[in-house]
């Protein structure tokens, strides 16, 4: 008796079909901010100050002489930049007029801006700073390592997370107390953004993707990513894209991808952009996204898909080693077992 296995074969193909373009930069571009029809961007490893217009650089600013630039973000027109393990600086008309010292900023600090005032984490300690554009300064004491920022505009409300912790501080803007305490089912947060009305995008970093409600604090969405795409790191970055709902999250170690993930959770698309992609700005005037390659010393950019596509690509599948591992298990035990089934006939 002779027995045919027709075994199913697992093929990864690539549903992209993003057009995507290339600027040249300085050397080492880490992260940007869009600003009044611009988008401001730090070139790391030259120390300057870039800024885009119709995707050409227009103007180029040479920053203070301390090392690692890092993260930007802009408040009624000045110009806050936090640098790796140093000060954060305020520009006004490209000039420094106040620098402020940061104990503990660390390696990873993050910086937005949130209603009237500059936020800054110290990642290698437990503080978060709010900085007013007349240079006061509150302090909240949070957990360690706090590497993550995002906004609710609607609630005014801040909320930080941390690596090597599970939680998600919410703060008042009102106040500066702390209103809310999310427990994750992780162990770290590396990025985050919100998403209107009320709830946060959060990579706790490795491969996954959570989307949280903030009304009760519970995980609506979950996402694993391939493990072929590198490694979600401390350089992440999130950015919600409000024209089509969708969240755009780069991958910076060992990777040139970024991957954009549907409002619901699901892995719509993974886009190749240059080397080492770190900080992600969303222009609303050209519904551009640009991704800014540490690695490669460029930014890429490509069009967000429109708002009046309703159907979007069905969320890819994640052929994980792991999942792989069960298939091949899987085949391996039908097999044993017919074969077993035939030797008892």
């Amino acid at each position: 008796m002779k027995i045919f296995l027709v075994i199913p074969v697992l093929i990864l193909i690539s549903l992209s079909s993003v057009s995507v373009g290339t600027i040249s930069t300085a050397s080492n571009p880490s992260y940007g901010v869009y600003y009044n029809g611009k988008i401001y961007f730090i070139a790391q490893g030259a120390g300057e100050l870039q800024i885009l217009d119709n995707n050409n650089i227009v103007s180029t600013i040479n920053l203070p002489n301390y090392p690692n630039p890092f993260r930007i973000t802009i408040l009624n027109g000045d110009i806050y930049i936090v640098y790796q393990n140093g000060p954060l600086i305020e520009l006004e008309n490209g000039k420094v007029i106040w620098n402020y010292t940061i104990p503990q900023v660390g390696k990873y600090p993050a910086i937005i801006s949130a209603g009237n005032y500059v936020v800054v984490t110290a990642s290698y300690g437990d503080e978060v700073y709010f900085i007013t554009p007349n240079h006061q300064v509150n302090t909240v004491t949070v957990m360690s390592s706090p590497q993550a920022l995002a906004y609710d505009n609607y609630t005014n409300v801040v909320y930080v997370g941390a690596y090597g912790s599970p939680l998600i501080y919410g703060i008042s803007l009102n106040n500066f107390k702390v209103v809310q305490n999310i427990t994750l089912n992780v162990s770290s947060v590396e990025a985050m953004t919100f998403i209107p009305p009320n709830e946060l995008a959060v990579s706790p970093g490795h491969h996954y993707f959570e989307i949280i409600n903030l009304t009760n604090g519970k995980v609506v969405a979950f996402d694993s990513l391939p493990y072929t795409l590198g490694a979600i790191n401390g350089y992440a970055w999130i950015c919600y894209i409000p024209y089509d709902n969708d969240i755009v999250l780069s991958i910076p170690h060992d990777s040139d991808t970024v991957v954009v993930f549907n409002n619901k959770g699901g892995l719509v698309e993974e886009v190749n952009v240059g080397s080492d992609p770190n900080g992600i700005v969303y222009d609303p005037q050209n519904h551009y996204i640009y991704v800014i390659n540490y690695g490669s010393s460029t930014i890429s950019y490509f069009q967000a898909p429109p708002p009046n596509v309703t159907t979007k690509p069905i969320p890819k599948t994640n052929y994980t080693p792991y999942f792989i591992a069960t298939g091949v298990v899987a085949i391996i035990l039908v097999i044993v077992g017919l074969i077993l089934f035939v030797r008892r006939r």
